[in-house]
């Protein structure tokens, strides 16, 4: 389970390298807990692309007074090559690696709470 539990900590994704001809697809799917009763607030999706070696916010911090779960996180590879994809906790501007791992020409890394 990944748990964005302030308003400074966000999920992002980066790769090693610059793509050769098409950015990653990213997607990440949360839902946000209210801390005072744990009612669910808000299911939040995202859909975005990586920009090669510049870290990408996949899952912003929650709002105050909110923990916000990931139940899912996609990255397919579209690009020519193989690429490098490090998943990672940003807390306040320090990093923490999840998973860094090597996605072939069409394969995806998966990530589900449910599992």
């Amino acid at each position: 389970m990944i748990i964005l539990d302030t308003t400074t900590k966000s999920l992002e994704v980066v790769l090693a390298g610059a793509i050769t001809t098409t950015q990653l697809d990213v997607t990440c799917h949360a839902v946000d807990t209210l801390d005072s009763d744990m009612t669910v607030s808000d299911i939040v999706n995202t859909n975005i692309a990586t920009n090669s070696t510049t870290a990408v916010t996949i899952m912003a911090a929650p709002a105050a007074s909110h923990t916000r779960e990931v139940k899912s996180i996609t990255v397919h590879n579209n690009d020519t090559v193989s690429a490098t994809v490090t998943v990672r906790i940003n807390s306040s501007s320090t990093m923490f690696i999840l998973c860094k791992v090597i996605l072939a020409t069409g394969e995806n890394l998966v990530y589900s709470a449910e599992d």
